[in-house]
């Protein structure tokens, strides 16, 4: 038996801060003509009593798991290098190694979480990402070989995932009003988190040594979850008997975008821009390496302040993104900043310092800072409210196996062309999937409105 099917698409969705649809059949506002459209079935209801406390303290424990998360990983190439893998290229193979498995493990497991989510309740998905990552992370610091990081590294692959579970959790308590706006302010929690993640690690790095930054991650994720178990509220009402039963294996899944108009375009833009932000991940901090000169500079802190920039900026154009998504159309606003970062990518292989890839870095936050939220508000607005986790778990599938996709091919074009080459090829990563993003979803938003 399969979930209920998807209820017609309209194309007279509700502006933001309104809760009716345009029902004027007048002229629309610039840039309006071709919005996205929204099926009935969506997001609906004035949202959860107390839902601001909520909010609130989602943004606070979000906030707090990213910078932890922000504290470890981006430094594991460095990290490797202290448990005996003294050559820069094995370091990056190992370092490709465990974020593409782990990746995988979590793109296989996103979709079983998001299940339990729509069965059992958004919130305790939430604690168990909290307080599973920072038990796992935290035993990072006791491994003694890259083999036994690695094994820990795939181990919280499938037990981590903070970000989607949160805004699952987001999309079922707050209003349908303020859905693009709190979205939004979610992505930049994420961004401020992930600005100062690499800045606090990179410090207690070169202070204390790896070992300190992982055991530090491990603290802030469970402290995180107990945030989320003392300040939340959700007043979740299990499925029916016909939901629950509802099959949610792959064909299902299929079936399920297939019949969510732009879904699968979405899906395929979240794969391409994952993949190309995250093929920076293992060369990074070793092309940082090589552009100091001073060899007494501290090179973790540098490392993290050129990984910090991006989501500053980020997370300042983040909320920026959302409002213009809101007027002219996420799909454009996706597609415009997809592009645009991708050029962006090409001048940082030209550099010749730290201080240049800073300034670059931080433009290019400008605009991937507007990819996100637009994208999750397609997401959440045109799917059904009792399928939202498992249409979420899928969205982390793709945005996981993008993760996976992106150190794997970073360190091969690391290894085979050179550091420089993997910007080129984020670069064109991203541009590709910034034209994918206008002609699909340009596609079916003109397939989906009605002849006037």
């Amino acid at each position: 038996m399969r979930g209920p099917a998807t209820p017609p698409a309209t194309t007279n969705d509700a502006p933001h801060g309104s809760g009716a649809p345009n029902q004027e059949s007048g002229a629309k506002p610039p840039g309006q003509a071709h919005r996205e459209t929204i099926p009935s079935g969506g997001v609906t209801g004035e949202g959860m009593a107390g839902w601001r406390r909520t909010f609130v303290a989602l943004i606070i424990a979000q906030t707090m798991s990213m910078v932890a998360f922000g504290m470890a990983l981006p430094f594991l190439p460095l990290y490797i290098q202290t448990l005996g893998v003294d050559d820069e290229g094995n370091a990056i193979r190992w370092a490709g190694a465990m974020s593409t498995t782990g990746m995988l493990v979590m793109a296989a497991v996103a979709p079983f979480w998001g299940v339990m989510a729509d069965r059992r309740g958004r919130k305790p998905m939430v604690a168990r990402a909290c307080f599973g990552g920072g038990l796992i992370v935290g035993a990072m610091a006791l491994a003694r070989t890259p083999l036994e990081l690695f094994g820990l590294r795939t181990l919280q692959g499938g037990f981590s995932g903070t970000v989607a579970a949160t805004r699952t959790l987001l999309t079922s308590v707050v209003p349908t009003s303020q859905l693009g706006f709190t979205l939004g302010i979610m992505q930049t929690a994420v961004f401020v988190g992930n600005s100062f993640g690499p800045l606090l690690g990179g410090f207690i790095s070169d202070a204390a040594g790896y070992k300190a930054s992982f055991l530090t991650t491990g603290a802030l994720l469970a402290i995180s979850g107990v945030i989320v178990m003392v300040f939340v509220r959700e007043t979740f009402t299990p499925p029916v008997a016909a939901d629950a039963d509802a099959r949610h294996g792959w064909r299902d899944a299929v079936a399920m975008i297939e019949r969510t108009p732009g879904l699968s375009a979405v899906i395929v833009t979240l794969f391409l821009v994952s993949a190309a932000q995250n093929a920076m991940g293992p060369v990074l901090p070793l092309f940082v390496k090589t552009l100091v000169a001073d060899a007494h500079t501290q090179i973790a802190s540098m490392a993290g302040l050129v990984l910090g920039i991006t989501a500053v900026t980020s997370a300042l154009a983040a909320g920026f993104g959302g409002r213009i998504g809101d007027r002219y159309g996420h799909g454009r606003m996706m597609a415009v900043c997809a592009i645009i970062g991708g050029i962006l990518y090409m001048p940082q292989a030209l550099v010749t310092s730290p201080y240049e890839l800073l300034a670059w870095r931080g433009l290019l936050g400008l605009f991937t800072g507007g990819l996100m939220p637009g994208t999750m508000a397609i997401v959440a607005l045109r799917t059904p409210a009792a399928h939202r986790g498992w249409v979420f778990g899928l969205t982390t599938t793709a945005t996981a196996l993008g993760n996976a996709a992106g150190p794997l091919a970073g360190a091969a074009a690391a290894t085979a062309l050179g550091l420089r080459a993997t910007f080129v090829v984020t670069g064109l990563i991203l541009t590709i999937a910034g034209v994918w993003a206008a002609w699909s979803t340009g596609r079916k938003v003109l397939a989906a409105s009605p002849t006037r």
